[in-house]
């Protein structure tokens, strides 16, 4: 593979990367990016991108990610030695409102999801094949207690407080559309962008 400089902003709006697509097959990535850093029969690293495979031949792809997208910074991110990604003003400390009034979708076209997980708070932004995962530093809630603030919270305080402490943890590229994958999990609960940048402003 030529080497290639690729746009994370076409990255977000497509979920492709490059050369890289979620309706691909295992064996059509090892073409374009050659031999992993790390490879099980159905996950394959390379570097901060990551891949999950069907474990059926042909092998198709699940989905592929950047994972630790939180330590993106600067003006690009070397993938792989052939692969690297301008970040067009992006990293990891843009915050899910940031990310929402980009003009990468219409925000009343992406979907929030904020849940807690034992004291911790995820938020997930879905826009077509996107998912955009965050953790939010939750020491701004005084007693530590993240079920009980978003229990007697008004929606517009939670977004504001959740909004300014969110880091980027990772994101995922799905050859479908992205929504909440595991329903019932936790106690999900769901805005649409527009209304979260609405009450995040």
């Amino acid at each position: 593979m030529k080497k290639q400089l690729v746009s994370f902003r076409d990255f977000l709006k497509t979920g492709k990367m490059g050369p890289v697509s979620p309706d691909m097959k295992m064996i059509e990535i090892a073409d374009v990016l050659g031999t992993p850093e790390h490879a099980d029969p159905d996950y394959w690293a390379f570097g901060k991108l990551e891949m999950s495979f069907d474990d059926q031949a042909p092998h198709q792809m699940n989905w592929f990610q950047i994972e630790e997208a939180g330590y993106l910074e600067g003006d690009f991110e070397v993938l792989i030695d052939d692969l690297s990604l301008s970040l067009d003003g992006f990293n990891g400390n843009t915050k899910p409102s940031e990310f929402l009034a980009a003009g990468l979708w219409a925000p009343e076209e992406a979907a929030v999801f904020y849940a807690v997980l034992s004291d911790d708070i995820l938020l997930n932004i879905c826009a077509g094949p996107i998912q955009i995962h965050f953790r939010v530093d939750t020491d701004f809630i005084e007693d530590g207690d993240a079920q009980k603030y978003l229990t007697n919270s008004t929606v517009s305080q939670l977004v504001s407080n959740i909004d300014a402490h969110a880091t980027l943890d990772s994101i995922y590229s799905y050859p479908q559309p992205a929504f909440e994958e595991v329903p019932g999990a936790f106690n999900w609960n769901l805005l649409s962008g527009r209304d979260y940048l609405t009450l995040a402003r």
